[in-house]
């Protein structure tokens, strides 16, 4: 009788050993993603996970399904998120590109803050394109399949690629206007340099500055002398018959010019321009009585 206890011990013991191994396999293989359970559908909550999950280089399923929701969230269409690729990320701010299955690219905009804005599905966002960022990849799971990075050589084949701008342009085109502007600009260097090596060569002249001073010999008798033999023209201007010009200032300092504009000039403003030197006094010969 004891041994038939026994018997029926051992196998209720294997009976609920075996039902707590399937339990235990069930609650391992059932959630098997981890990472496609998000517990709220606070928009700022998953503004903030998202942005902390990208800085903190988190696995890419995580970010996936959060961007996922988040779109939901907005009343957006996404049955599936097949590609999200990280636009620009700046110092507080992220921006994505969102891809669900048979919708148009979604822009996601999340801040350090918590502010999240979701915008396109219209066509309004341009295609993915690998020089702005790596591009992730899902499959039908939601796990990552793979990404589109850019190498080297498809950075230089896509540069070609877009140079091509119609079938008869083509970068020999291209390389042409480059080697004309050069040529231009050469051509321009090699003007500027003869111009150069000619002034080099030239014997120095003396030129008369507009601003330069000018020693005045005259006396005030001198200047006495000249203002009565001379005829009052304008304002403070008197021309004098050997042909230049006294002109006297706001302060009565008379100066002398070769022009009356610039003798009216320093006569109404005191701008002492183009001033020339007082000439020089002709002795005159005294006739006998």
């Amino acid at each position: 009788m004891q041994r038939g206890l026994s018997c029926g011990d051992i196998a209720m013991k294997k009976i609920l050993s075996f039902f707590l191994a399937f339990g235990f396999v069930l609650a391992v293989s059932g959630p098997s993603h981890a990472q496609k359970l998000v517990d709220t559908e606070d928009p700022r909550q998953l503004a903030l996970d998202i942005y902390s999950n990208v800085n903190r280089a988190a696995p890419p399923a995580s970010i996936a399904v959060r961007l996922q929701t988040l779109v939901r969230v907005f009343r957006y269409r996404c049955t599936r998120l097949t590609d999200y690729q990280v636009f620009t990320q700046r110092t507080n701010i992220i921006d994505f590109k969102v891809k669900c299955s048979g919708d148009s690219l979604y822009g996601v905009t999340v801040a350090s803050n918590g502010y999240v804005s979701v915008y396109g599905g219209n066509g309004i966002i341009s295609s993915f394109n690998r020089t702005d960022g790596l591009i992730f990849i899902f499959d039908n799971e939601g796990d990552l399949a793979g990404d589109r990075s850019l190498t080297v050589e498809q950075a230089v084949g896509e540069t070609v690629d877009r140079l091509e701008l119609e079938d008869e342009v083509n970068v020999v085109y291209v390389m042409g206007t480059v080697a004309t502007m050069l040529g231009f600009l050469m051509v321009f260097g090699l003007i500027w340099w003869r111009a150069w090596k000619y002034k080099q060569t030239r014997k120095p002249r003396q030129r008369m500055k507009p601003m330069s001073k000018h020693r005045v010999s005259a006396s005030s008798n001198d200047k006495d002398v000249y203002l009565e033999e001379s005829e009052e023209v304008a304002k403070n201007v008197f021309k004098h018959p050997r042909g230049f010009f006294i002109a006297r200032g706001k302060r009565g300092k008379r100066r002398f010019f070769s022009s009356a504009f610039w003798a009216r000039v320093y006569a109404t403003r005191g701008w002492r321009l183009f001033e020339i030197s007082a000439p020089k006094r002709e002795v005159a010969e005294s006739n006998p009585v």
